[in-house]
C-alpha cells in the first residue's frame, strides 16, 4: 500500500541566543593558539560566548552603548587573551560576520558596529597597559624597566594589528583615515586625488573556488597594486573585502587621479593567480580630486565611494570622477524615494488640470490630468521624476489607481452644454503589464460615475509594440469598455492599424521645426502634414501637445491637426478653477 511520504516540519527559525553560541564558536575557532587558558577551549568559547552576547545587546538595545566594546575588550586582557594577534583576529572577525551572523541588517547596527569596535581596540589597549603597570609595581627597578620596554612592544604590536589588514598586510581603513587627517593637516595648500578600486566578480569567486582561493587572489592583486605604490609614491589601503583605495599626493587636477586609478585597474585587468590557477576578473574605481584645504578624511572616502556607485552601475565605463552636481541629485533621489510612499498614503499627491482644445471651433474638449507633488522641503518635483521613482520602489500602480480614481470623480462634475469634457490621463506600460488593470479601471469610474466614453487613457508607444501579446490583450480589454485610447507617437505608424488606438498624441519633438525662420521649416512642417494625413486616413483623431507658440497653433491649424493643448492655449490649472471653467453660467 502506498501513501503520501510523510511530511516532516520545517526546522524553526535559529532563535538570537542560538545565533549567539553559534557566533562565539566561529570567534573562538578563528583565534591564534597561543595563550593558556585554564579550562582550555571550552572556557575560551564561554567567556566568547559571555561577550557576543554583550556585543549583541548593545547593537540591538533602545540605547545606543559603545562602551560595551570597552568593556569586552578589557575582558579579553583579564581572561588571559593578551597576545595581540587574538586582537587582530577579533577584530576582523567581528567586523566580517557579527551582524550577518547574528542576523542585523540596516545601518543602525553598522553605525553602532563600528563604535563597538573602536571601544574595543581602546579596552584592550588600555586594560593591557593597567595589567603591565600592576604587575610592574611588585618588581624591582630593572625588572620594571624590562616590563614597560615589553609594554611598549606589546602596544606597538596591538597598534600595527588595529592598523594593518591581517589578509594582505596593507594599511586598513583605519590607517588610512589617519593618514588622510595628516595630509589635509600638514599640506593645506595641496590638492589630493583618492581612488578606490573594487575587484568585481568577487563574491561570485567565493561562491565558486572557496575563500582560500578568493583570498589569494585578493592577496594577488595587493601585490600588483603595492609594486604600483611604490613606484610612483601612492599610498595604498586595503578597506576590506574586495576594495582597495589608492591615494597621490600633490596633484594637479583629476588628470593625476585618474591616471593613477587607470594604472589600478590595467593592474588588475590581467588574471589573477588564485591557488595555483589564472582567474579573470574586471575591476571599477571611483575617483575624486580637490584641494586639501577645509577637506576632512572621511568626506575624501565618502565621495570616492560614491563615484564608485555610479561607475559600478555605468557598464560602459570602468571609472567615474566625483561630480558635486551629481552628488547633490543623489541626494535628492535618495530622499524623495524614502518620502514618497508615505506622500502617496498621505494624499500629498495632487491634479492639475490642462485644457485640450478642438482646433476648428477653439472648444474645450477634454481635459489631461497632470500630477504634481509638491515636497514639503524640496519643494515643486516634476511628474516625470517622481513616477520614475515610484515605479523604482514599487509604488507606481497604487498611485496610478490613486490619482485615476481622484480624476474620474472630479471629471464626473464636470458638464460643458451637450458635450461634456473626456478625461484624459497617461497609463505607464508598467501599470498595463498588470493583471487587474482592466478591473482597477472600471472601479474607479464606478466609484466616480464616470461614464467610459469620457475617459481616455494615454500609452507610450511601447505599448504597441507587442502585437498579439499580454499589452495588445490588455488594451483590447480597455477599448471593449468604451474606454478610448490614445498613444504617443514619435512619427512612426507601425502596429497602429491593428490596435484599439482611437489618437494619436503627436510627440512634442515634432513640432520643434514649426519655425517659418528655421531652415528646417518646409521639411518639418511636410512631414508633419503626411503624419497628421496618414493618421486620418487610419481612422484616427491627431492631438499635438506642448503647443507654446502661436507659429506652432497656426501650422497645426493649417495641417489639419484636430486637437490641441499646451501653455499657449491654456495652462495647467487647479481642480478649482477647473470646476469653475465646466460650472453652468447664471440662468
Amino acid at each position: 500500500m502506498t501513501g503520501s511520504p510523510p511530511e516532516f516540519p520545517a526546522d524553526p527559525p535559529l532563535t538570537a541566543d542560538a545565533r549567539v553560541s553559534a557566533f562565539a564558536a566561529v570567534w573562538e575557532r578563528s583565534l591564534p593558539r597561543t595563550n593558556f587558558i585554564p579550562g582550555g577551549r571550552a572556557r575560551r568559547t564561554q567567556i566568547l560566548r559571555t561577550l557576543t552576547g554583550q556585543l549583541h545587546a548593545a547593537v540591538t538595545g533602545p540605547v545606543a552603548d559603545p562602551h560595551a566594546g570597552f568593556r569586552a575588550g578589557a575582558e579579553l586582557v583579564r581572561n588571559c587573551l593578551t597576545d595581540p594577534r587574538v586582537m587582530a583576529a577579533s577584530m576582523r572577525v567581528l567586523r566580517q560576520r557579527l551582524l550577518a551572523d547574528l542576523g542585523l541588517v540596516g545601518p543602525a547596527p553598522q553605525d553602532r558596529l563600528a563604535e563597538l569596535l573602536e571601544q574595543l581596540a581602546l579596552g584592550f589597549t588600555t586594560a593591557l597597559r593597567d595589567q603591565v603597570r600592576d604587575a610592574a609595581e611588585g618588581i624591582g627597578r630593572d625588572e620594571r624597566e624590562a616590563w614597560r620596554a615589553h609594554q611598549q612592544h606589546l602596544q606597538h604590536q596591538v597598534r600595527q594589528a588595529l592598523l594593518r589588514d591581517p589578509l594582505t598586510g596593507l594599511p586598513n581603513r583605519a590607517a588610512l583615515t589617519t593618514y588622510l587627517g595628516t595630509v589635509i593637516a600638514g599640506k593645506p595648500s595641496a590638492r589630493i586625488g583618492v581612488c578606490v578600486l573594487n575587484v568585481q566578480r568577487f563574491a561570485a569567486i567565493n561562491d565558486t573556488y572557496g575563500t582560500v582561493t578568493a583570498d589569494r587572489l585578493l592577496q594577488d592583486a595587493a601585490r600588483r597594486l603595492r609594486s604600483l605604490a611604490t613606484a610612483r609614491s601612492y599610498y595604498l589601503a586595503h578597506l576590506g573585502g574586495d576594495t582597495f583605495a589608492v591615494v597621490a599626493e600633490d596633484t594637479t587636477g583629476p588628470d593625476d587621479a585618474v591616471k593613477a586609478a587607470d594604472a589600478a585597474l590595467q593592474l588588475l585587468q590581467r588574471p589573477l593567480r588564485a591557488g595555483g590557477q589564472l582567474v579573470s576578473v574586471t575591476a571599477r574605481a571611483g575617483i575624486v580630486e580637490r584641494p586639501v584645504r577645509g577637506g576632512r578624511a572621511g568626506d575624501l572616502l565618502r565621495a570616492a565611494s560614491m563615484a564608485l556607485s555610479w561607475a559600478r552601475q555605468d557598464p560602459t565605463t570602468a571609472w567615474a570622477l566625483f561630480e558635486p552636481a551629481r552628488e547633490a541629485l543623489d541626494i535628492r533621489r535618495h530622499q524623495l524615494t524614502h518620502a514618497l510612499p508615505d506622500a502617496v498614503h498621505r494624499d500629498e499627491l495632487v491634479i492639475e488640470y490642462q485644457p485640450i482644445i478642438r482646433l476648428r471651433d477653439n472648444t474645450v474638449i477634454g481635459m489631461h490630468a497632470l500630477p504634481r507633488w509638491n515636497h514639503p522641503t524640496i519643494g515643486p518635483v516634476p511628474a516625470g521624476e517622481f513616477l520614475d521613482l515610484a515605479e523604482r520602489v514599487g509604488v507606481l500602480i497604487p498611485l496610478s489607481i490613486q490619482l485615476l480614481r481622484t480624476a474620474c470623480a472630479r471629471a464626473a462634475t464636470w458638464q460643458s452644454g451637450p458635450e461634456a469634457p473626456t478625461l484624459s490621463i497617461d497609463c505607464a506600460v508598467t501599470h498595463l503589464r498588470d493583471p487587474g488593470i482592466v478591473a482597477a479601471v472600471i472601479a474607479a469610474l464606478d466609484a466616480g460615475g464616470l461614464p467610459p466614453d469620457r475617459l481616455q487613457l494615454v500609452v507610450a508607444q511601447d505599448a504597441l509594440h507587442d502585437p498579439g501579446g499580454d499589452l495588445a490583450f490588455t488594451l483590447d480589454g480597455l477599448a471593449r469598455t468604451g474606454i478610448s485610447v490614445a498613444v504617443n507617437n514619435t512619427g512612426s505608424p507601425a502596429n497602429l492599424a491593428e490596435s484599439p488606438v482611437s489618437t494619436v498624441v503627436l510627440d512634442p519633438r515634432l513640432l520643434d521645426g514649426l519655425d517659418v525662420y528655421l531652415p528646417n521649416y518646409l521639411a518639418s512642417s511636410t512631414t508633419l502634414a503626411w503624419l497628421i494625413q496618414l493618421f486620418h486616413d487610419l481612422s484616427r483623431t491627431v492631438t499635438a501637445i506642448d503647443v507654446n507658440r502661436r507659429d506652432q497653433l497656426e501650422a497645426l491649424n493649417d495641417l489639419g491637426c484636430d486637437s490641441a493643448r499646451g501653455d499657449y492655449l491654456a495652462h495647467p490649472m487647479t481642480p478649482e478653477a477647473a470646476d469653475r471653467l465646466f460650472s453652468p453660467g447664471p440662468a
